[in-house]
């Protein structure tokens, strides 16, 4: 989106809804929209919400998936939460009931079950963090963290979805969590918890062919000696070729977040953490979000209340240079923060940064609206950042395959689209959803 034409779909808005406030800085304030301005969604898109938004702290809030029409408020089917492959294509889902599991393998195009199995034990598919679940990127390698695992003692289960089986029950001394899987299933990431009172933990390489732990943690090849990270993951990007995971943590008792790159090569057991600016507070430090560029070099770290964004540079030509890694840019703006709430402080945020198809403008989330910038801007020191909606908040956005059409989820208020190439309003969408968190993926 250019300056010019973002500029007028602020001063289009601010004319056509109803002002509660005066509309000024690029933002504005609305109870209701216009018929008369409506514009058709993209014809024949389908987009997939997911339903059962949950605010910090809160862990089960019943979600499941919602397929639908942005131009109808019937719903085409719903699936239920669980981990989806890197085109979207399938979803695997579990769900626990007296000490067994069963999952599923589904089509979401359809929403059919094409296979399940039983495991004995509880397991899940279900949360916001990677913790107790990974699925390789085709689909094909799903890794499950028994549930009720304990402090000292770790069980995995790792199913071939393709053949429906248990490929492998693996039995670990210690507690872990699960991190990631590469592409064959052959490699577990897993983090080890050091249960301390520190809250660090290890990095470590499981080899499931070898059956074995690595001799050493992953650690980031520019601190060798010291093994210990810190933090929860909010956020990720996948390398759509599986080479590595890019993961988001903040750390609010230290104030601190960081991108952890970790190559998913267990030749190359090293990782880098690229540190990212902070404010005076880490009560905003949640609203950090990440946007992976088409052809995998660039990763964009944008945080719309701190008002901040890191553009970071990505070697894509082996784990071996992957000492290139660096922070190619950093862009602040005036987030116009003045006061920030208990509820602003407890949003969270879920696929909160969006690329346009052309990779030109990068849209993301802040306490309050959407903000956008032009990319090829950010390594000029002079990048222009525009706001819009500025008088309500978002905790998830999506652009449609076009780049036309941008999707804002809310929980209390729905979903608001808006027209970037011609800046006219849309009315908020009907839709058939509860609360919805975020649009997890479109298909035309």
């Amino acid at each position: 989106m250019t300056k010019k034409s973002f500029v007028w779909l602020t001063m289009v808005l601010c004319m056509l809804l109803p002002l509660v406030a005066a509309c000024g800085s690029g933002s504005l304030t609305s109870t209701s929209t216009n018929p008369a301005t409506k514009v058709a969604p993209p014809a024949g898109e389908n987009i997939y919400v997911l339903d059962g938004y949950a605010p910090q702290g809160v862990t089960n809030a019943n979600q499941h998936i919602v397929a639908f029409h942005p131009g109808n408020a019937q719903p085409t089917y719903t699936l239920p939460a669980g981990l989806t492959s890197m085109d979207h294509r399938l979803l695997l889902a579990a769900q626990a009931q007296a000490g067994q599991t069963t999952i599923s393998v589904i089509d979401t195009r359809s929403g059919a079950t094409l296979r399940t199995l039983s495991l004995a034990g509880n397991y899940s598919t279900a949360g916001q963090d990677f913790n107790n679940a990974v699925l390789s990127i085709d689909g094909h390698w799903l890794a499950l963290r028994q549930l009720d695992s304990s402090t000292s003692a770790t069980t995995i289960a790792l199913v071939d979805t393709k053949a429906g089986k248990l490929s492998k029950t693996i039995h670990l001394t210690g507690d872990f969590d699960l991190d990631a899987i590469s592409l064959d299933g052959n490699a577990l990431y897993l983090l080890q918890r050091l249960n301390n009172g520190t809250g660090r933990y290890y990095v470590q390489l499981y080899t499931v062919s070898e059956n074995e732990l690595y001799q050493s943690p992953i650690v980031d090849k520019s601190e060798l000696n010291d093994p210990n990270m810190t933090g929860t993951a909010t956020a990720r990007q996948v390398a759509s070729d599986a080479s590595a995971t890019y993961t988001l943590y903040v750390d609010t008792y230290h104030n601190i977040a960081f991108v952890h790159i970790l190559p998913l090569d267990p030749g190359f057991p090293f990782a880098r953490c690229i540190n990212l600016p902070v404010g005076k507070s880490s009560d905003l430090l949640h609203y950090y979000t990440l946007a992976l560029s088409a052809d995998g070099k660039t990763l964009y770290a944008a945080n719309g209340a701190l008002g901040v964004v890191s553009e970071i540079s990505l070697n894509n030509m082996g784990t071996s240079n992957i000492y290139s890694d660096q922070v190619a840019a950093t862009d602040h703006f005036n987030p116009g923060v003045t006061n920030v709430t208990s509820v602003d402080t407890s949003r969270m945020l879920r696929n909160g940064a969006a690329l346009s198809s052309d990779q030109s403008t990068l849209y993301f989330a802040g306490l309050h609206g959407i903000w956008s910038v032009k990319t090829a801007d950010l390594l000029s020191g002079h990048a222009a950042f525009h706001q819009a909606l500025g008088q309500q908040s978002f905790t998830g956005i999506a652009l449609s395959a076009d780049s036309r059409t941008l999707y804002a989820v809310s929980p209390t208020s729905g979903i608001t689209a808006f027209d970037t190439a011609s800046g006219q309003a849309l009315q908020a969408l009907q839709v058939p959803i509860r609360a919805p968190w975020d649009v997890e993926w479109i298909v035309n």
